[in-house]
């Protein structure tokens, strides 16, 4: 892997663990579940959403950054 490679991915990284943080600092509990925004979305779903999202992100620029 490419040193510019190996760069983007630690900036997306870097991304995805602030926007986690976010993410975590802004729940909210309602009846002994933690949940995030408006939507009645829970937390763990959405942490597991952003999980999902970095790793494609990480594949994307794997593929396109060789």
């Amino acid at each position: 892997m490419r040193y510019e490679t190996i760069q983007r991915i630690e900036a997306l990284k870097s991304f995805y663990t602030g926007f986690r943080e976010g993410v975590v600092r802004f729940a909210h509990w309602k009846d002994g579940v933690q949940y995030v925004g408006t939507t009645g979305k829970s937390l763990l779903v959405a942490i597991r959403e952003i999980n999902k999202e970095e790793e494609e992100g990480i594949e994307r620029i794997k593929r396109n950054y060789p």
